[in-house]
């Protein structure tokens, strides 16, 4: 039996300021002295939607279709699964509030922050525009493979991680493995980026993070359900396509990640498929195991996936 992994209660936590933009239900915590989470985190709440109901339903009044979304559980999931490949990723935890504003308990995820204190962060959009001045971050022009190496090129990899020495490229390499693993649609340009040293001026790649509409955490339980039953997982698997590169044009993932390991580095290309080769699926399905609040069906669909996905992925590096 697997222990499930905790949901953290920030009701004791010190509130700090929400996201840019208006969004008071991000927000940033800072976790008590006396938490086993010290630090700054971000809390993002799971998305509820109210669908739009047919007319032949409106007409028989019935009520309308609730749409939880699992960004929360997908974050988590991503962030666990992240480890198993070395991959280094925004630190994640569930996580539930009480709103001041509607006095409403939601759920979420918290990831922490992954600046060191006093570092600046730039997103890659902000180093593409610089490079290409036809770049467009909300077309995703010019967001390719080949233009985030030459807008990386002579930087490191994450700093206090296993990668500080790497070329920056050939770590982003690995997110993009990790992407394709787990079925990450969203790597836009401002989901990646670098972190400088204000003291020393030096540049490198900030960690991967913003995971949530991995593993079809988007769509409803019955959907992911009814693909378990029908056998279609694999099918889903194989047309997972993301549009945050190449203008848009919807691109197969695990497309995008041989184009970036055919780019890296050699020894790059060698540790990112030896990784992704030598997971253990069982330490892996504990990780599903061990996330709380999921359906069966939806357990089931996330487990099949993942196998699906890697073998995929092991298939193409061969």
């Amino acid at each position: 039996m697997v222990d499930s992994y905790d949901v953290v209660d920030l009701v004791d936590w010190t509130r700090g300021e929400s996201e840019p933009g208006g969004d008071e239900a991000k927000r940033w915590f800072i976790a008590p002295e006396t938490s086993p989470h010290a630090g700054h985190w971000l809390f993002k709440p799971r998305r509820i939607k109210t669908l739009e109901l047919s007319k032949e339903r409106r007409d028989r009044g019935d009520r309308p279709d609730v749409l939880i979304r699992g960004e929360d559980w997908a974050e988590k999931i991503s962030y666990e699964v992240a480890k198993l490949l070395s991959v280094p990723a925004a630190e994640t935890e569930l996580a539930t509030v009480v709103q001041l504003r509607t006095d409403e308990r939601v759920f979420g995820s918290m990831s922490r922050d992954m600046r060191p204190h006093t570092w600046a962060w730039t997103p890659g959009a902000a180093l593409l525009a610089e490079c290409d001045d036809d770049f467009d971050a909300k077309s995703c022009r010019g967001h390719t493979v080949d233009a985030i190496r030459e807008a990386l090129n002579g930087l490191r990899g994450p700093v206090g991680t296993d990668y500080a020495d790497w070329a920056a490229f050939d770590v982003f390499a690995g997110y993009l493995l990790l992407d394709a693993w787990i079925a990450n649609t969203d790597r836009h340009a401002h989901n990646w980026g670098v972190l400088q040293d204000p003291r020393t001026g030096d540049v490198c790649l900030g960690p991967s993070f913003d995971h949530g509409s991995a593993l079809a955490s988007g769509d409803e339980d019955r959907v992911r359900a009814l693909r378990v039953q029908q056998q279609r997982v694999a099918t889903w698997c194989e047309h997972g396509r993301t549009k945050r590169f190449r203008g848009g044009e919807a691109t197969n993932l695990v497309d995008i990640a041989l184009d970036a390991l055919s780019v890296c580095g050699a020894a790059a290309r060698q540790h990112w498929a030896a990784q992704i080769t030598d997971v253990d699926l069982d330490v892996c399905f504990d990780i599903v195991a061990a996330t709380p609040n999921l359906s069966d069906p939806t357990r089931s669909f996330v487990r099949t996936a993942l196998a699906t996905n890697r073998k995929r992925i092991r298939d193409a590096v061969r």
